[in-house]
Order: structure tokens, then C-alpha cells, then sequence
């Protein structure tokens, strides 16, 4: 078990948001050298139980405000909140399991020999060698969790290495660290002499290393001309939110529409030109008809433009005026008044916004959202991609929204629910992989922070604090960002890199438990003749 632990526990602290210096990413590099060491020398049942161990314990870690932020959001007992996100973890850890029971097979079967040709030894080397990555790299893209995330995500602040991301998300970077650590661990198995050094895998990885980090150079700098040439779009992200921190669910604060309203007509003078106010998830507090075509009168409470005039996007729940359903959904408020419903989340989060009808009764109040349906971009002064909150966790998603015409990324969020904890830090380290990927700047505005502005090379060029008291939730961020338009690698390929970690290990399972005769070596047959003859 302390292998499992050790795992874990490096994989918690290179994840986003836990330590402050951007080297703690590098503990991704080994955290998995741990198992690797020590699956081979255990049963299969003892190496599932390791490796979901291992996923409970990161779990727990990594996203240690799960508990703070079920109770907040539902009301429900502390007590409760604690005990369903370990059976959440523990159904999460079921894909490190049978991660963990594949690397155990997949080493005994690169430990024996059974007289193959051997060329097919050399080939079952190879791909039990990158199987751990690779079968890894399958699970992180399609086993369902709540919140989706990569071991990936924790090379947000290394910008070459993270230039990867463009040939396939954050599963690339993912995979490198994994075979990083079989690197380590096939070179700790042969200085023990329990197995030969695969001198031509391990002359492999750092020329695949090597090949992508002068790829991220000569992205970095190809993406800063192209930026350069751009034409600028100057956004204003206002932030006027306050963490919620307790166990219990916050008042309503009264007075945030009126800091928003302030905050844009500040912004709006001091930045002299802008083109986009934007305020987050959520952050106009009533309800709007998803059918709205104009701003309240100037006498309403309900007025939306108090002394500004730029073109505003924001989230609001809109109501369906038929049905009565409710989406968490964009708006955009044109200078004349006109507003649209410009996009309704699609992803929704399971619990806060979608429940199973058969488990209503522990359903929150707020649960009970219709997804949305739209892709295509905001009609704006530029088309602006808009997603909302987690829909920043899913590579496909935002990929499908830039292939409508969306020039610029803009998520609206709300991370106040997950208080003074690593899950801002976390969702601004997704964002930049959309940035990587989509080759778009973005523009990330949240309630309570961090809101920040990414490069469309993932490097953030500006970002703010948390609000964590009431006298600091006057947060301004004006980005100037660039309109790019050229389509990425990721683009055109979409997945294909994790379909061919797909290939690798059902090739690599099929390899190394292959006994056909056709492909034995006749060596030993014609050994064991001349041995009959002799007698």
C-alpha cells in the first residue's frame, strides 16, 4: 500500500492550485514510478486493489473542496456530503483499477519467454512498454466522471511542454509523464537485475521528448507573430463575486448587481474603449425569459445597463416561457438595448444541474436545468465562443464550438461555491489547454475569481486574486486579446491521438498473450531434434 500512497500523494501535489511553485508540476513526471515498481511483484486482484487505492486517495486530495462545495450548494449534512464523495471517488478510482490490472498483465507477459519469434519480442517490448501511458491516456478521456481532468492539466505553467496539447489535449502531456515514470521504473528493474534495460524504448521517449519540446518552441513563437498581426479586441472582465466558504448555503448577496453595474462604468471609462463588458456565470441574480429581446426600463430594479453603454455578455438562468424549464445560459445586451439568449450551457453537472427523476428526493432545489443545443458563436463585434463553468473541462466541447466561426473563447463561471481552495486554480489550468488547443485567446470571467486572460499560445497574459471579503470584490480585468483564425492541429484531429492509445493497448494486450504456433521461433524445435538425435 505505500506505493499506492506515494502515488497519490505526488499526483496531489502537482496538481493545480495545492503548492504555489509552478515546479511542483514536475512531481506528475514520477508520481507513478511508485506502482509501476510494484505491480509487477503482486496478484491481479491485489494490483486492481492498489491501483484504485491510489485513485481513491488522488481523488480525495486533489479535490478536497468536493465535500465544502455539495454542502453548500445542497443543504445537505456535512456528514452526508463527506460520505457521498467517497462512494464518488471510489466509483472514479474503478478506471485506475483496471489501469493497474492491465500494467500487471502487460508486465508479466514482457517477463517471460516462450520462445516467440524474435521479432514479435521486440514488438511485445515496445508496446509493454508504452502500455502503462497509453492504457492510461484511454481511461482519463473516456471513463465517465463527475469532473473530468488529466494528469495533464499540471503542465498548465510550462508553456513549451504544454504546446502539445495541440496534437491531442492534455491527454499528450499526460502521456508523457506516464512514460516517464516507466522509464524510471524499467531502468530501477535492471539495476535490481530483475529485468534487461529496453535501451531502444527508453533512446525512444527522449527523442519523442525532444521532438516535442522544439514543436513547442516553434509553435511559441510562430502563435506570438500571429498574435501580433491580429486585430485586438479589448474585453473587460468584471469579477464582483465573494467566495462562499462553511458548511452551510450562503445568503443571497443584495448588492451584487449594483458592484457589476459600478464596476462596468469604471471600467468602461478608465479602459476608454471597450468592446465587451463581460460578468460571469450567473451573475445577474434574477431569472430572464429566454425569449427577451430588450433591457428593462430605467426605472425597473430589474435594469440590467446602469451607466455604461459597450455591448455586455453575462450569465443569468433563463426561463423557458412555455415549459418553465430553466437553463444556465449567456446573454448578450447590445448598445441599443437589444438582448439576446446567446447560449445555454450544454454539460450540464450532475447533481447541481441534472438528476436521475428516480432520485429526486435528494435532488438540490436548484437542480432540474434543460441542456442547451446551440454552437453557434455569440453575434458580437468579433464571434465569441462561450461556454460556461466545467464545460471548460471537456476538450470536444469547446473544439466543436470554435468549428461554428468562434474567433475568441470567453467561459463564464462561477467558482465562489468552491470557497478559498485549489478549484479556481484547477479550472483556470483546463482553460489553458482550450486556449492551446483551439489556437484562440480567451477571456475567463469569473464571480469570485480567478478570471484570467490566456493566450492562444496558453500563456496567461493576465490574471486576478480571489475575492475572499465583501471590500475586495471589485476586481477588474481588461484584456486586450487577438482574433485569431487559423485552424489547429487539434482541430482537424479532434481525438485522434487518444484513439491511437486505444490501438496501442488493445495491440499490446493481444501481443503479449499471443501463443500462435505461426509465430514461434523454430529455434527450440530444432533444438529439441538434434538433442533427440544425439540421444
Amino acid at each position: 500500500m505505500p506505493a499506492a500512497f506515494l502515488t497519490a500523494a505526488l499526483l496531489v501535489l502537482a496538481a493545480p492550485g495545492v503548492l504555489s511553485s509552478r515546479l511542483a508540476a514536475l512531481f506528475a513526471w514520477v508520481a507513478f514510478f511508485p506502482l509501476l515498481v510494484h505491480l509487477p511483484k503482486v496478484t491481479l486482484v491485489r494490483a486492481a486493489f492498489l491501483g484504485w487505492l491510489a485513485g481513491v486517495v488522488t481523488t480525495l486530495g486533489a479535490c478536497a473542496w468536493f465535500p465544502g462545495l455539495l454542502a453548500r450548494f445542497s443543504g445537505l449534512h456535512p456528514l452526508v456530503c463527506v460520505l457521498v464523495v467517497f462512494a464518488i471517488a471510489a466509483w472514479q478510482a474503478a478506471g485506475w483499477a483496471a489501469w493497474a490490472v492491465l500494467v500487471r498483465v502487460a508486465s508479466g507477459a514482457a517477463g517471460s519467454s516462450d520462445g516467440s519469434h524474435p521479432g514479435i519480442r521486440r514488438l511485445r517490448a515496445a508496446l509493454t512498454f508504452v502500455l502503462p501511458a497509453a492504457a492510461f491516456v484511454v481511461f482519463e478521456r473516456w471513463l465517465p466522471v463527475i469532473f473530468p481532468s488529466s494528469v495533464g492539466i499540471t503542465q498548465y505553467r510550462f508553456p513549451v511542454l504544454a504546446q502539445s496539447a495541440e496534437l491531442g489535449g492534455p491527454y499528450v502531456p499526460a502521456f508523457l509523464c506516464l512514460l516517464f515514470s516507466t522509464v524510471l521504473a524499467r531502468a530501477f528493474a535492471a539495476a535490481r537485475g530483475s529485468r534487461g534495460l529496453p535501451g531502444g524504448a527508453i533512446s525512444g521517449f527522449f527523442a519523442l521528448l525532444v521532438v516535442l519540446l522544439v514543436f513547442g518552441l516553434v509553435r511559441l513563437r510562430g502563435i506570438d507573430r500571429e498574435r501580433g498581426a491580429a486585430p485586438r479586441f479589448r474585453v473587460a472582465a468584471v469579477q464582483a463575486g465573494v467566495v462562499k466558504t462553511g458548511w452551510n448555503t450562503p445568503p443571497d448577496d443584495p448588492q451584487r448587481l449594483g458592484r457589476y453595474q459600478r464596476l462596468s462604468a469604471e471600467a468602461e471609462r478608465d479602459a476608454r474603449a471597450v468592446d465587451l463588458l463581460v460578468w460571469p456565470e450567473k451573475a445577474y441574480p434574477f431569472p430572464l425569459r429566454s425569449d427577451a429581446r430588450h433591457d428593462y426600463r430605467p426605472d425597473d430594479k430589474h435594469r440590467i445597463r446602469r451607466g455604461f453603454r459597450s455591448p455586455l455578455l453575462f450569465g443569468a438562468t433563463a426561463v423557458d416561457p412555455i415549459s418553465r424549464r430553466l437553463s444556465n445560459s449567456g446573454f448578450l445586451l447590445l448598445p441599443d438595448g437589444g438582448l439576446r439568449d446567446v447560449y445555454d450551457k450544454v454539460r450540464l453537472i450532475f447533481y447541481s444541474e441534472r438528476f436521475p427523476s428516480w432520485l429526486s428526493w435528494l435532488a438540490s432545489p436548484r437542480t432540474g436545468y434543460l441542456p442547451g443545443s446551440k454552437f453557434d458563436p455569440a453575434p458580437a463585434a468579433a464571434p465569441l465562443a462561450v461556454f460556461i463553468c466545467f464545460e471548460a473541462t471537456f476538450p470536444d466541447h469547446v473544439r466543436a464550438l470554435v468549428a461554428r466561426g468562434g474567433r475568441l473563447l470567453v467561459n463564464l463561471s462561477d467558482d465562489s461555491w468552491f470557497g478559498e481552495s485549489a478549484e479556481p486554480e484547477q479550472h483556470l489550468a483546463h482553460a489553458v489547454f482550450r486556449a492551446i488547443e483551439s489556437r484562440r485567446d480567451l477571456v475567463r470571467a469569473t464571480g469570485s475569481g480567478v478570471s484570467a486572460h490566456v493566450s492562444a499560445a496558453g500563456e496567461i497574459l493576465g490574471r486576478t486574486r480571489l475575492n475572499r471579503y465583501a471590500s475586495e470584490a471589485d476586481v477588474v480585468l481588461v484584456a486586450d486579446a487577438r482574433l485569431l483564425d487559423r485552424r489547429s492541429f487539434y482541430a482537424a484531429l479532434g481525438d485522434a491521438f487518444c484513439w491511437l492509445c486505444v490501438a496501442f493497448v488493445v495491440t499490446g494486450l493481444v501481443v503479449t498473450r499471443c501463443r500462435l504456433p505461426i509465430l514461434r521461433s523454430s529455434r527450440p524445435d530444432r533444438e529439441r531434434e538434434t538433442t533427440d538425435g544425439h540421444r
